[in-house]
């Protein structure tokens, strides 16, 4: 345990972030009703905010039992192991505590929600005083938007959802032979623990609106929690995901992007439709870096439908934005094992463009692949991937060059040929680089080179 000084500063700083959590819970409009309620005790909406702030603060003040066991708790998952090494750990304890307050503090805050969920949501006997304690805090945080909330409060979005409590195992069915208890003779259902509760996603769709009305929540938590709720597709209509997506999506960059991405590709097998029409919305006038998102989960979208793949991927290869281009790029690595013929349709369209950055991914990242299914280069890229790359490319790039020539004479001359026609110093490059690697295939070309 924490020496006394650092549990009293702990416990008042609890009692101050309680205090505004629930003032500012009604910012955006009233408390959610609870998902159950018994009908001989029905729930009474708090009268008001100072009312329920007493409540909640005298609630949690006679819990001093509970406040020291989740302080110990908390105390022990975040606790560093320099302070047990410490010749003196109570005192190098009280200095860490001390210096981590603000954390600590929010840690136990979410596991007294925790506490009052697990009364609210009781089906037997549902509290419906600690559901409007734990609502209001849990508002209360969601607008404060920290990264304690965003990592875990989530949970609770899910018990509410289904009207359990925080802590409910659901029960399992077998899902195959490989499960021991599987017997085929019996039809299997969903279990009733994954069904969403109608009184619940009411609630649920009222924090998720009111986070979308608060600035800093629909950037800093709303994101993530929708791409966790997309593993969830029974939530997903429920929920309205897909609006809350599109609406987002127009405001966010990098990371929050990049999660509601991900959020609309893991739809993708349940709602095609719907996944489809936001992944084709983001054209050339959409943010960069929703595109650079976008383009990192192409493989994932190819598993899903090729063809709206194929046609993002023409989109992006040729993006204005650099890093764009070269994500897409990389793309092509996992095109060439899966549809060569569609590879062979984009190589060329990335060799023309320019793109330095892209032209070295190309070669590092899917080259290999395309000569060792074809080292004749049917498509003659090796020749303009030669002339358009760079000197770093290139010390890549002969390494292929090089193997051609090892493998197929003919096919390397022809290579080199091209090269010359095209561009006679790049040969010249081409035969200076060749007989760094080796002098035998140098060889090879000195009748093209003394053409010059």
């Amino acid at each position: 345990m924490v020496r006394r000084e650092s549990n009293v500063l702990i416990w008042e700083h609890c009692t101050d972030l309680l205090t505004k959590y629930v003032k500012n819970c009604f910012k955006h409009g009233f408390l959610p009703h609870p998902p159950l309620e018994l009908p001989d005790f029905p729930a009474q909406y708090p009268k008001s905010v100072s009312i329920l702030s007493s409540q909640v603060l005298g609630l949690f003040s006679a819990d001093k039992a509970g406040f020291n066991y989740k302080l110990s708790e908390i105390i022990e998952i975040l606790e560093p192991s320099y302070v047990k090494r410490h010749v003196d750990p109570t005192i190098e304890r009280e200095k860490w505590a001390l210096n981590n307050i603000d954390e600590i503090s929010r840690r136990i805050i979410i596991l007294q929600i925790n506490d009052w969920f697990n009364s609210a949501l009781d089906e037997y006997s549902p509290d419906t005083d600690r559901w409007y304690f734990g609502i209001s805090i849990l508002i209360g945080m969601c607008y404060e938007s920290s990264k304690i909330c965003k990592d875990y409060c989530f949970n609770f979005i899910i018990s509410i959802s289904m009207a359990r409590p925080p802590n409910f195992k659901p029960k399992s069915n077998p899902t195959g032979p490989h499960h021991i208890a599987w017997d085929s003779s019996k039809e299997y259902i969903e279990s009733e623990d994954y069904i969403p509760h109608p009184s619940g996603i009411l609630a649920v769709n009222t924090i998720l609106d009111y986070m979308s009305l608060s600035n800093s929540a629909s950037k800093n938590i709303l994101p993530y929690w929708i791409h966790s709720l997309s593993t969830f597709p029974s939530l997903t209509e429920h929920l309205d995901l897909f609006s809350r997506i599109e609406s987002i999506l127009e405001n966010v960059t990098g990371e929050l992007a990049e999660s509601l991405i991900n959020a609309t590709v893991q739809l993708m097998p349940d709602y095609p439709s719907q996944s489809k029409n936001i992944l084709t919305t983001i054209d050339s006038n959409s943010n960069s870096s929703i595109r650079r998102s976008l383009a990192s989960v192409i493989p994932k979208i190819y598993s899903h439908d090729p063809h709206l793949t194929l046609s993002i991927l023409d989109l992006l290869l040729t993006d204005v934005d650099q890093e764009t281009c070269v994500i897409a790029t990389s793309a092509l690595g996992f095109i060439i094992r899966f549809n060569p013929e569609e590879y062979y349709l984009r190589a060329p369209i990335v060799i023309q463009h320019g793109n330095q950055k892209a032209l070295q991914m190309l070669v590092n990242n899917s080259l290999m692949e395309y000569l060792n299914q074809d080292i004749t280069d049917k498509i003659n890229i090796l020749p303009d991937l030669w002339i358009n790359s760079n000197e770093s490319t290139r010390s890549k790039l002969v390494s292929y060059i090089v193997e051609q020539g090892k493998l197929d004479l003919p096919s390397y001359i022809k290579t080199a040929t091209e090269i010359f026609d095209e561009d006679q110093n790049s040969f010249l490059e081409l035969y200076r680089w060749v007989g760094m690697r080796d002098n035998i295939l140098q060889a090879k070309l000195s009748e093209i080179n003394a053409k010059i």
